[in-house]
């Protein structure tokens, strides 16, 4: 049942600052259905509104909201779910314009006084004895990456999120005190946007394609996340730069058109339109740049002299204008534009904004030359007693072309281990090589992938035929040669391995990549990608460090690496979580995450992990800052790199200030948690910890994998079969064909649990592995008093626990025609949410979930204000689908309803 800490205080200034927006929003909503659909059409919705404020909704027994439900035609329901989906949304914007779920990510908790800024964490650190000559190592080995990926179950559409953008800026300029005729142009402005979005479709007939994708996050990339890159370098050079160079401490990475597990969109040429995609926005914005400096920099010769690499810059542009032959630093700046505007047009077939037409000059062949030229600039302009004439923007703009160059978000590639393996067998078989690849042991593998890497001879020949599938893979592999050719090493973040699980799995890609020239064979094989094992099951988590020793210990491995080597390894929140539960896998990522910086250790290497995590609990979310914090000692080493999927893109870099605080408190956390020294954990700690672990992985298979009648559970009383059918991504929902758990990507599996409002991969199996484990409270305390990264499982599980509503779940339970299971399964799981939140409040010594994070508990108590009337709305709806009505309008009832629970819940998994 709904907890009563969930419930909003009136009384606290940002309470009623949520109210009072919400309800203006809500009125303009009901203002804008009667204007566009009449009387009749707006008094059913408030009819419907009134039921839904019953206390008994909030208990997951509704009556007379059922009873209303139940004789809506399906007109009726698609209508109201359109109103309760757009008011879900409404109610999101009123509260992040009152000022809390902006702050959320990176506000302090009580007690918490740890930096939120990077500037604020160097001067801690300078204030515990750093100096500047360690703060510059420190820098100059620092990589921050957040990687943005495309989400299966993203339900949001660009075009409503642009129409959300609009409100909530028009919303925050009524924060201010305003003239009356003011205030009502704003109010107008509100009404339209509102009666707009009712206009707009909130769901896609079709599903998204991977270009949708990619314009859809290079939207956000260019109205918030650059912007907010571009102020924090210039922040950051103004008030720690003389610690040194800054640039890549902080940069972004995509997933977006290079992820093909199991994507059959992703290929070549979506590897192509991506970079050309994301090219064309920096080079816009570098070319903007360079013609404001052009207007600044009108300096002449007359009045100061400038170096002598300034004038042979400026001798190359062919500008005939004898307004500006005094003025050289224009001269250069002039070049500097058209070799820009050469390389947009060589990278993106059309020149960048501002441009004259097409150029005859010689494009820069790599970002470098472009900064190099810059410095040039720079250093005229510093030696010749203009060193503040430079100004933050050019220094600022030197420091964003290192972190972004000519490509501005590193793009990974992905694929499954299981493909690579078939591609090589193939290639074995037509190469007349002998090797039936595939039925060959580890160790028989692992010789061949050896002696293949031993010199340069190809295994591909244009003249031979090959499958579609090796085919694919082959030009994809290809279209990232070109792209390294084009953009320069830094343009491919990493080659990221899926289902790795021996050493042959990082050997196979590497063969695959020397066939187009990204791994050069011979003795000392070279390669200018970077290799990254993901490690993703219980399993394979426990394995890795002894993979990545036997990688390590191969002496190709070296060369692979290079000079500084650094190796990355990809840790996976997800399918460990659903092959484990949700203790077993944070405990699995931690601990391995701690071997495998052992090993690295060990053999001289340093280590960069790349953390799989989503937007939910159940896989691996909650504030990015706290979470790298809370990674094992030593494990960080001033490199991190971490998902960010879907519906968390626009939630924590939606708006340029979000955005900002979010990337700003992200790399803070990396600098301090890279300078916490590594202590050996108390031999207690780890024990309990180890113990509980165990317990919470068997209670929780022996209900997900032991139980025979739960996978049929699953499928009837969740929407999991109407989600995958839905269009919510360009993913498909399953590896396969089959109904079984372990084929299903853990992303639909999440989303599904969340609609139906159990939350079940946030929370199931710590209490019975508690008491499986013989754990006291006074142990668990004491495990949370000491361990940084108990304490934040505890925080985030308690969130999935309030997030969760056992009343409504209940209801679900009455979809399953197997009533006797169904009532056993849930009440295994009623129970299990019911110890976990004593154990939760016990240990903590609050009295109600979320007590002590009123912020927070306030959030979770609007969501279901707001999410409850819709589940109700989607349980009738799912009855009448299930009962045999196949009307496609009610399937749009459904889909809207989905949308309208994803979007007040903030989660789609």
């Amino acid at each position: 049942m709904r907890n009563p800490a969930l419930s909003i205080d009136v009384d606290r200034p940002t309470s009623r600052h949520v109210r009072q927006n919400a309800n203006l929003l809500s009125d303009l909503l009901i203002e804008a259905i009667t204007y566009l659909e009449g009387e009749e059409a707006a008094a059913l919705v408030a009819k419907a509104r009134m039921a839904a404020s019953r206390e008994d909704v909030a208990n997951g027994d509704a009556p007379v909201l059922d009873h209303l439900f139940a004789n809506l035609s399906t007109d009726q329901a698609v209508f109201l779910a359109r109103a309760f989906a757009s008011h879900s949304l409404l109610a999101n914007i009123g509260e992040d314009v009152a000022g809390r779920r902006r702050h959320a990510e990176v506000d302090a908790q009580p007690g918490d006084e740890r930096p939120r800024t990077l500037v604020d964490a160097v001067r801690v650190l300078k204030d515990h004895g750093k100096t500047d000559a360690e703060l510059a190592k420190i820098f100059a080995a620092m990589n921050v990456v957040p990687v943005l990926t495309a989400h299966p179950t993203e339900v949001r559409r660009r075009s409503m999120v642009d129409r959300e953008t609009e409100i909530s800026r028009l919303m925050a300029l009524r924060r201010h005190h305003l003239p009356p005729d003011l205030d009502a142009e704003i109010r107008e402005g509100l009404f339209r946007e509102i009666a707009l979005m009712w206009r707009t479709r909130l769901y896609r007939p079709e599903r998204i394609t991977v270009k949708d994708e990619i314009r859809n996050a290079l939207s956000i990339v260019r109205t918030s996340i650059l912007p907010a890159i571009i102020d924090l370098y210039g922040d950051w050079t103004g008030k720690i730069g003389q610690h040194g160079h800054l640039a890549p401490l902080l940069k972004m990475g995509s997933w977006l058109g290079g992820d093909r597990d199991g994507h059959p969109g992703v290929n070549g040429d979506t590897l192509k339109l991506a970079f050309a995609s994301q090219s064309r926005v920096i080079l816009d914005w570098y070319a903007g740049e360079v013609r404001k400096l052009w207007s600044n920099l009108a300096v002449s010769t007359a009045y100061t002299p400038v170096s002598e690499e300034l004038l042979a810059l400026a001798a190359q542009t062919k500008d005939p204008s004898v307004h500006r032959l005094d003025e050289p630093y224009r001269l250069a700046l002039e070049l500097i534009f058209d070799r820009l505007t050469a390389v947009s047009q060589k990278l993106t077939g059309q020149p960048v904004a501002f441009a004259n037409g097409d150029t005859d000059v010689e494009p820069y062949g790599h970002p470098d030359a472009f900064v190099a030229d810059l410095g040039v600039i720079i250093d005229s302009l510093e030696r010749n007693g203009g060193e503040r004439l430079v100004g933050s923007a050019l220094r600022t703009l030197v420091e964003v072309a290192k972190a972004c160059g000519f490509h501005l978000m590193s793009l990974d590639l992905r694929q499954n281990a299981d493909v690579h393996e078939r591609t090589l067998d193939e290639l074995f078989r037509r190469a007349g090589t002998g090797a039936a690849y595939l039925k060959l042991d580890e160790d028989a593998r692992c010789k061949v992938l050896i002696e293949e890497l031993s010199h340069q001879r190809p295994l591909v020949s244009p003249f031979t035929a090959y499958s579609e599938e090796t085919a694919k893979e082959l030009a994809t592999m290809e279209a990232a040669a070109q792209a390294v050719r084009d953009y320069g090493h830094g343009c491919i973040g990493a080659y990221i391995i899926s289902k790795s699980a021996t050493l042959s799995d990082i050997l196979e890609p590497l063969v695959l990549l020397k066939q187009v020239g990204l791994v050069w064979g011979g003795a000392a094989p070279r390669a200018s990608v970077k290799i990254a094992p993901l490690f993703e099951t219980i399993g394979d988590l426990e394995n890795g460090p002894a993979v990545l020793r036997q990688w390590l210990e191969l002496p190709l491995a070296r060369t692979i690496l290079g000079d500084r080597p650094v190796q990355e390894i990809m840790l996976g929140y997800s399918d460990s979580n659903k092959d484990g539960g949700y203790v077993a896998s944070r405990r699995g990522v931690a601990r391995g995450a701690s071997a495998l910086a052992f090993e690295a250790d060990r053999m001289g290497v340093g280590l960069q992990l790349f953390h799989g995590r989503g937007g939910s609990v159940g896989r691996g979310g909650g504030p990015a800052a706290e979470a790298v914090l809370a990674q094992p000692a030593g494990t960080v080493q001033g490199r991190i790199r971490m998902t960010e999927q879907g519906e968390m893109i626009a939630r924590r870099f939606g708006d340029q200030p979000t955005a900002r605080r979010n990337l700003d408190g992200l790399a803070a956390a990396v600098l301090m948690s890279s300078e916490r020294p590594v202590n050996q954990l108390d031999p207690k700690v780890e024990a309990a910890m180890t113990a509980l672990a165990e317990a919470s992985f068997h209670g929780f298979r022996a209900l997900v994998y032991d139980d025979p009648a739960f996978e049929d559970f699953f499928w009837s009383v969740t929407p999991i079969s109407e989600i995958v059918g839905l269009n919510i991504g360009s993913r498909p929902a399953s590896r396969t064909a089959s109904r079984k758990i372990e084929d299903l990507r853990a992303i639909p599996w999440v989303f599904s649990w969340s609609q139906a409002r159990f939350m079940l991969p946030g929370w199931y199996g710590f209490a019975s592995g508690v008491e499986r484990a013989g754990l006291s409270v006074e142990q668990l305390r004491d495990l949370a008093g000491n361990f940084d990264f108990f304490a934040s499982l505890l925080s985030n599980m308690e969130l999935a626990l309030a997030q969760s509503h056992m009343g409504i779940a209940a209801r679900y339970v009455g979809l399953s025609p197997d009533k006797v299971d169904a009532a056993r399964i849930f009440a295994t799981i009623q129970r299990e949410h019911e110890a976990a939140s004593g154990l939760a409040l016990a240990i903590r010594g609050g009295s109600a979930l979320l007590d002590n994070q009123p912020d927070l508990a306030e959030s979770v108590a609007l969501a279901g204000r707001s999410v409850d009337p819709l589940n109700h709305l989607q349980l009738e709806l799912l009855s009448r689908r299930r009962a045999g009505d196949q009307d496609e309008e009610l399937r749009l009832a459904i889909q809207l309803t989905v949308a309208g629970i994803a979007a007040g819940l903030r989660n789609t998994g």
